[in-house]
């Protein structure tokens, strides 16, 4: 199973959402842990953002990477749709 790393601006969103959101976004994120490149929802970037990975989690987007290489999954940026793409 891939090692999941959250960036330092994505572990700072993580940690001021409410505990419900917290539980939910913990529990998918371990699913995708598990499966980066096929779990459902999951959609490759585009453009500037070439690479990257996009999973949606209502209103939340989690905008991550993964390197087979070192068999870990590097997420990004977490945040709302409207401000994680910029």
């Amino acid at each position: 199973m891939p090692q999941l790393v959250l960036h330092r601006r994505a572990a700072r969103y993580f940690e001021r959402l409410d505990e419900r959101m917290k539980a939910q976004l913990r529990a998918k994120l371990e699913i995708l842990a598990r499966d980066p490149l096929s779990m459902p929802g999951v959609k490759p970037m585009l453009g500037e953002w070439q690479g990257f990975y996009r999973l949606r989690h209502g209103d939340l987007r989690v905008i991550y990477t993964f390197d087979p290489a070192h068999d870990t999954v590097v997420i990004a940026h977490l945040g709302p749709r409207g401000d994680v793409y910029k």
